[in-house]
C-alpha cells in the first residue's frame, strides 16, 4: 500500500465524506474544512443538509467554542452537503467518517450504522487505493466486528487492504473552547496496526492529542466505560441526596472532592443526552455476562425513575396547578433534548393533571409543542404566573438574569426547584420573599 491518504486530503486531491450531519458529524466537517480539506456531508434528513448548505448553523454558539468562523467555509464550498447517499460513492472521497445515531427512544440502535455500511460496501476500492472508514459514533461492544467488519466481508471486500477500518469516538464538550476536537485527548484504533498509523495521520490534521490503542475492540469499549463510570458516580450523588434529604449533600460532595482522588459530582433531576445514560446500556448489552453488572443495571433504573420522582415531589409541594419548566435540553446552551430529564418530568406532571408550560431559548413554540404537547411562556416576564418552577439545564440566560428582575417576577408561595443551582446565589433573598427555593441536594430539598 503506497497511498498517502493524509497528503491527498490536505493537498486537495481527495475529499473526506461524513455520514450524519448532527453535532458530531458537522463539527468534524468544519474542523477538517478549516484545515483545507474538502468535505462532503450526507444526512438522511434533507432539511439538515439544506440548512447547512444555506449557512444556517443549528448548533448554538458554535463559533465561540469551536474557535473560528464557520459560515465562510460553507460559502467557499469547502463544505458541501447532499441528501443523496449515492453521491457519497464518488471516487474522489477516500475517507469516510461515520457519525450516525446509535440510540433510538433511549435504547441502543444499530440500524443506521448497518445501513451506512451496506451502502459503503458497494464501493470498489483497491489495495493500491484503499478507502479509510472511521467510526465516530459510540458503539455497543462487539458492534464493530459484527456490523462494520462483517458487512464488508460478507460483500466480498478485503478488510485491511481494500477497506481500512477503525474507531475514534469523540469526547467534545459542546460549550467550552478548551474542550473541543482539536484540544482533547482522543483514543483511536484500527482493525490492524497499519490502519491505526494511517488514522493517526488523517485525524492528526484536526486533533493535537491522539492515543492509539492496541486493538479496535479496546477503543470500542473505552468511550462507553468512561461514560458509564461518570453515570454511576452521578447517580450515586443523586441517591445520596434522596437518602439524606435533610442534609446538604451538595456541600458534602464539594468537601469530599477536596480529597485528591475524588472528583466533584452533583445530585440532579436525572442525566440526559446521547452519552451518559446510553453508555451503561452499551456496556450491559455488549457484555458476555451482563448479569454480573448489577451496579450498572441499578444505575440505569434509578436514572430512568429520577425525573418521575422529581415531578411527584413538585406535584405534592405546589398549592396550585401551574408549573413552569425552564429548559427542555439536557445540557446548558445546547439544542439537544435526547433523553433530557425535562421530557419525563413534563410527562409525569401532565399525568398529575397539572398545567405545564416550557421556556427554552433554543426551541420555537411549535418545536416545544410538537415534542411535549405544551405551550411556551416568556422569560422572565411570565415567571410569576406559576405555582412551581423547575430549572433543568443551567442555560446562561437564566444565570445572567439580574437579581432585581428575577425577584420582581417571582412571588411569595412559589416552589422553585433548581437542578444545578443556577439561582443559588439569590437563595437567601428568595427565602426572605417567601419563595420555597431549593437546589437539588441541599438541606430539605425533598
Amino acid at each position: 500500500m503506497n497511498r498517502d491518504i493524509r497528503s491527498l486530503l490536505v493537498e486537495g486531491k481527495a475529499k473526506l465524506g461524513v455520514w450524519g450531519c448532527g453535532y458530531i458529524g458537522f463539527t468534524s466537517m468544519v474542523n477538517f474544512a478549516n484545515e483545507g480539506v474538502c468535505v462532503i456531508g450526507h444526512d438522511v434528513d434533507p432539511s439538515v443538509t439544506s440548512s447547512i448548505s444555506k449557512g444556517e448553523l443549528r448548533i448554538p454558539n458554535l463559533d465561540y467554542w469551536i474557535g473560528f468562523p464557520v459560515k465562510p467555509l460553507i460559502q467557499n464550498k469547502m463544505i458541501q452537503t447532499t441528501a443523496n447517499w449515492e453521491d457519497m460513492l464518488d471516487r474522489d472521497i477516500c475517507v469516510h467518517l461515520i457519525a450516525v445515531p446509535t440510540e433510538k427512544e433511549g435504547e441502543p440502535w444499530q440500524e443506521p450504522l448497518l445501513d451506512v455500511m451496506g451502502k459503503l460496501s458497494k464501493r470498489s476500492p483497491t489495495p493500491e487505493e484503499p478507502d479509510l472508514i472511521i467510526i465516530e459514533s459510540t458503539l455497543t461492544p462487539g458492534t464493530f466486528d459484527n456490523i462494520v467488519i462483517k458487512t464488508l466481508v460478507d460483500a466480498g471486500k478485503s478488510v485491511g487492504q481494500e477497506f481500512l477500518v477503525g474507531i475514534a469516538p469523540r469526547r467534545d464538550w459542546f460549550d467550552s473552547p478548551e474542550k473541543n476536537l482539536k484540544a482533547l485527548t482522543r483514543v483511536i484504533g484500527g482493525a490492524n496496526p497499519e490502519t491505526t498509523e494511517i488514522m493517526l495521520g488523517v485525524l492528526g490534521i484536526v486533533c493535537d492529542n491522539l492515543i492509539s490503542a492496541s486493538d479496535h475492540r479496546i477503543v470500542e469499549m473505552v468511550k462507553s466505560v468512561e461514560n458509564s463510570i461518570l453515570h454511576v458516580c452521578a447517580i450515586y450523588a443523586t441517591q445520596l441526596a434522596c437518602a439524606y434529604p435533610n442534609l446538604n449533600i451538595v456541600e458534602v460532595l464539594k468537601l469530599a472532592s477536596t480529597h485528591w482522588r475524588i472528583p466533584l459530582y452533583y445530585p440532579s433531576v436525572g442525566t440526559g443526552g446521547y452519552c451518559i445514560p446510553l453508555s451503561s446500556k452499551y456496556i450491559r448489552d455488549g457484555a458476555s455476562h451482563p448479569e454480573v453488572l448489577k451496579l450498572i443495571e441499578q444505575t440505569i433504573q434509578f436514572d430512568q425513575n429520577q425525573p418521575y420522582f422529581v415531578a411527584d415531589l413538585i406535584a405534592k409541594k405546589v398549592s396550585g396547578n401551574k408549573i413552569g419548566i425552564l429548559g427542555l435540553t439536557y445540557k446548558r446552551d445546547l439544542k439537544v433534548h435526547i433523553l433530557s430529564p425535562s421530557l419525563r418530568i413534563i410527562e409525569r406532571l401532565k399525568a398529575h393533571g397539572l398545567s405545564v408550560s416550557v421556556h427554552d431559548p433554543y426551541y420555537t413554540s411549535k418545536e416545544v409543542f410538537d415534542l411535549v404537547g405544551v405551550n411556551t411562556f416568556s422569560y422572565p416576564e411570565e415567571l410569576s404566573k406559576f405555582d412551581g418552577l423547575i430549572i433543568v439545564p443551567p442555560h446562561r440566560i437564566y444565570a445572567q438574569t439580574p437579581k432585581s428582575i428575577l425577584l420582581d417576577n417571582l412571588h411569595q408561595g412559589q416552589v422553585v426547584l433548581d437542578n444545578m443551582g443556577v439561582w443559588a446565589k439569590w437563595q437567601e433573598d428568595m427565602i426572605e420573599k417567601g419563595i420555597d427555593y431549593h437546589r437539588v441536594g441541599d438541606a430539605g430539598w425533598a
